[in-house]
């Protein structure tokens, strides 16, 4: 396919509108701070309105930490286009506003100028996005109080929960005019221990291990929670990165993302430790590892194509730092944020859903409903007696869902990790739930 790109430079070539085919888009940076440059790649909606702003603005988050959203979550999950470079008939872009972001400083396209500039903490990361929002609105002003939904996958859930705490508080101090309505956690590494400690229990129920495939895991699982608990974040992600490493032995290789489905990859016995492998895997956040028939591989479009489509610095490399920005966040990583979505439900209004693949493990349904029942907020009760229902879309069971109050979970069916790639039909049903569009 013979790509078009017009190109009208806005700002020194740091914001851009652009027409790629069909898709009329925004693209640019931010300088969040000193030495912190983020990305951002829009895409205006293909409905059939007058004004674009006429429907809302998502922001979509992708995982890892390291993931991209500019290449992952656009040409693998959700975006105008697919990896064969193809219109997607499912994409996000026939209902809505859809703005991808690098983050954190150092993912895909984003950069900064020395090490020192990563981040290191969650909040850190929160702090960064109300900064890229901000330039992003000053770009985009017509966005200025059109509502607002964050979508974050895997530990883009995990992000997109502090990054809506310092979106109130901006919002709330007048410093942004933002409309933040809603966010969503799509199997999202919210609770990190629950999440590992269930990895056993859900194997072994699918018959994916034997008792002792189970109590072997379930042992490395607990020293992961020990460490954890006594206050040796450092040395927990390394835990579960071993814990990892006994399911894909215990299980000869399933892969984390679908249960149903085996790693393309295995385990190697070389060339990288635990640790190493995990964290790769987890920034792949359930992105293909090659390409299939007639497709590009990712690394090599974002490096190539889309560089020259989107008029990229040739000394930026996409997806670069992605090791190192997963490294600084090694301390973060196995702590939760139950506490800020708890702070979200009990003082704002923010609609707060929590929707997972049920075949997905490394951010498994069992771990997450652990969570979710210990919340506490006035409508925990309320929300633990509402009556759970099925989700019909074409006549076809694709899930279940229970919502009382700001809170809803939705039980996806026939998806793993990434449920608007596994599952269009089911994700349509969370969408219109928040947004009352899709």
């Amino acid at each position: 396919m013979i790509l078009c790109l017009l190109l009208i430079t806005i700002i020194s070539g740091k914001h851009v509108h652009a027409q790629f085919e069909n898709f009329k888009q925004d693209f640019g940076y931010v300088t969040v701070r000193e030495g912190a440059h983020m990305f951002y790649w829009l895409f205006h909606t293909t409905a059939n309105v007058t004004n674009h702003t006429e429907r809302p603005l998502i922001v979509w988050l992708q995982g890892g930490p390291g993931g991209s959203s500019t290449g992952i979550g656009n040409f693998e999950i959700l975006g105008p286009l697919d990896l064969s470079l193809q219109e997607r008939n499912y994409t996000w872009v026939k209902n809505f506003n859809v703005l991808f972001i690098d983050n954190p400083v150092g993912t895909g396209f984003s950069y900064v100028d020395d090490l020192k500039y990563l981040t290191k903490t969650n909040d850190e990361i929160a702090l960064d996005f109300v900064e890229l929002m901000r330039g992003f609105y000053r770009a985009n002003p017509e966005f200025e109080g059109v509502p607002l939904y964050i979508y974050g996958q895997s530990y883009g859930g995990k992000m997109a929960i502090d990054m809506g705490i310092r979106m109130r508080e901006a919002e709330l101090a007048g410093s942004i005019r933002s409309n933040l309505r809603g966010i969503a956690m799509g199997n999202a590494w919210i609770s990190p221990v629950d999440a590992t400690l269930t990895w056993g229990p859900l194997l072994l129920a699918a018959g994916l291990v034997d008792q002792a495939g189970y109590e072997d895991i379930q042992r490395n699982a607990m020293e992961a929670k020990r460490l954890f608990d006594e206050k040796q974040y450092y040395e927990s992600t390394s835990q579960w990165a071993a814990t990892q490493r006994a399911v894909f032995r215990r299980t000869t290789n399933v892969d984390f993302y679908n249960i149903l489905t085996k790693m393309r990859t295995t385990w190697p016995d070389t060339f990288q430790n635990d640790y190493e492998f995990a964290r790769d895997m987890m920034i792949r956040d359930g992105h293909y590892t090659s390409p299939r028939s007639q497709e590009w591989n990712l690394n090599e479009l974002m490096n190539t194509k889309v560089k020259e489509w989107l008029n990229i610095d040739r000394n930026i490399t996409w997806g670069s730092l992605s090791n190192v920005v997963f490294n600084h966040l090694r301390e973060d990583f196995m702590k939760p944020v139950t506490d800020g979505v708890e702070k979200l439900l009990n003082e704002t209004d923010i609609i707060i859903t929590k929707y997972n693949g049920n075949l997905d493990l490394i951010c498994d349904t069992p771990g997450q409903m652990l969570w979710v029942d210990r919340l506490n907020w006035p409508g925990a009760d309320g929300y633990k007696n509402a009556p759970r229902l099925p989700i019909w879309e074409n006549n076809r069971l694709e899930g279940y869902y229970k919502s009382y109050g700001k809170f809803r979970f939705f039980w996806i069916n026939m998806a793993g990790h990434s449920v608007p790639r596994d599952n269009p039909e089911g994700s349509n049903a969370f969408l219109r739930d928040m947004t009352t569009f899709g």
